[in-house]
């Protein structure tokens, strides 16, 4: 089954918004964002997605880039914040069902980008959009 995704970067002052997954064979820190429902565009994907899991209104941008995943293309957008700059962790859809410890997102915060740059996504953020550490 194929299922394109979407993902934000967004970044204020220095840092960059990420999510903290957490599943029984891995964890990791990641770019919020997840699929693309059938009635949906990349846009309003990341809008819906970002507010799942940050509870922060966004305004999706430029696409930075494009990649592989195990279930299609995921495409990377620059987006900005409307409002409140806070985040607040929110939930899977998919795994509201289960107990906050069991579910994949487990977290959200700020990262300065200079922890961040040797990460797979945010390099190429870094490297898309000129920044300088």
């Amino acid at each position: 089954m194929t299922r394109p995704r979407g993902c934000a970067a967004i970044i204020n002052n220095g840092r960059i918004l990420m999510v903290y997954h957490r599943s029984v064979s891995e964890s990791y820190w990641t770019l919020p964002g997840g699929g693309v429902n059938s009635n949906e565009t990349f846009e309003q994907a990341i809008m819906r997605e970002v507010k799942e899991e940050t509870g922060l209104d966004v305004e999706v941008g430029q696409l930075l880039f494009t990649e592989i995943y195990e279930f299609g293309l995921s495409h990377c957008y620059l987006a900005n914040i409307n409002g409140n700059d806070v985040p607040s962790l929110g939930y899977d859809p998919e795994d509201s069902h289960l107990p906050r410890k069991e579910q994949l997102l487990q977290a959200v915060a700020w990262h300065d980008l200079k922890d961040k740059k040797d990460d797979m996504q945010v390099s190429k953020v870094i490297s898309i959009l000129g920044i300088e550490l």
